[in-house]
């Protein structure tokens, strides 16, 4: 009997170290999940494709940021796991000298952004740390961020914080661990609803609904934090995607404006 406890352990212990057992589950098997919302959401009627594939849709969609007269520094690159053409974060490794934000600002809006975290840039490899983010209104940030340290085994149990992925940066967190290995595609579709003004007075604060990876992690949650970019205050402002020194790589973004 201690001789079959003993393999019973050993096996369980190496499942373990193998990645099989998980803390969590995958977004996938979890309650709630929307298939709709997730990766490969293609943009509806009245939308605007922001990135085709191509370095021509860059140009005509996008500009840099904090300075827009900066030639375009980041690269069209190879999906690592499939077909078709990413955009690459690059640039600068210290964050907010060489973002990216639409060209059109917005009020209102829905939108759709796939992104995939390959850690290191220059090895081409899903491995290790990386970090990037897509603002709302060039304000307020949606983090990504790949697990750390011990988390990294096991990404579907990381407890992720107010500055982890899925989080509403130094804000929100998210509701769940909707999290996904480095290397596979990741989708973020929101609503959001601009602040209300008056002058220079906040009135009502900006509202955003989540699903990550077709789990809603934030549902209309008031966002009043400014995470980089501009100021809060009532402009219309740009959605923005953020260079961090590594290689996160984007596709199928889109938005579309809501009267």
């Amino acid at each position: 009997m201690k001789r079959m406890i003993n393999i019973i352990s050993l096996v369980l212990v190496l499942i373990m170290i193998s990645g099989i057992v998980h803390a969590g589950k995958k977004p996938e098997e979890q309650s709630g999940y929307e298939k709709s919302k997730d990766v490969g959401l293609k943009a509806p009627k009245g939308a605007v494709e922001l990135f085709d594939g191509t370095m021509k849709s860059v140009k005509k969609n996008w500009e840099m940021w904090p300075k827009k007269d900066m030639e375009i520094t980041w690269k069209i690159m190879d999906n690592p796991n499939g077909d078709g053409k990413t955009l690459m974060t690059d640039g600068g490794k210290r964050w907010g000298t060489h973002d990216l934000v639409t060209k059109k600002k917005y009020h209102d809006f829905e939108g759709h952004v796939e992104f995939v975290m390959m850690g290191a840039r220059g090895d081409d490899k899903a491995g290790g740390y990386a970090n990037s983010g897509v603002y709302m209104q060039n304000r307020h940030e949606l983090q990504i961020e790949s697990p750390k340290g011990k988390n990294i085994a096991d990404p579907y149990g990381w407890k992720i914080g107010p500055h982890g992925i899925g989080a509403v940066c130094m804000e929100h967190v998210p509701k769940g661990n909707a999290c996904r290995p480095n290397g596979e595609w990741h989708s973020y579709h929101f609503l959001v609803k601009a602040g209300e003004w008056e002058g220079e007075k906040m009135k009502e604060p900006a509202r955003l609904t989540l699903w990550w990876n077709g789990i809603k992690v934030h549902d209309n949650v008031p966002v009043k934090h400014a995470n980089g970019g501009v100021k809060n205050g009532p402009s219309d402002e740009s959605l923005k995607l953020q260079e961090h020194g590594q290689d996160v790589r984007f596709r199928n973004i889109w938005i579309k404006p809501i009267k």
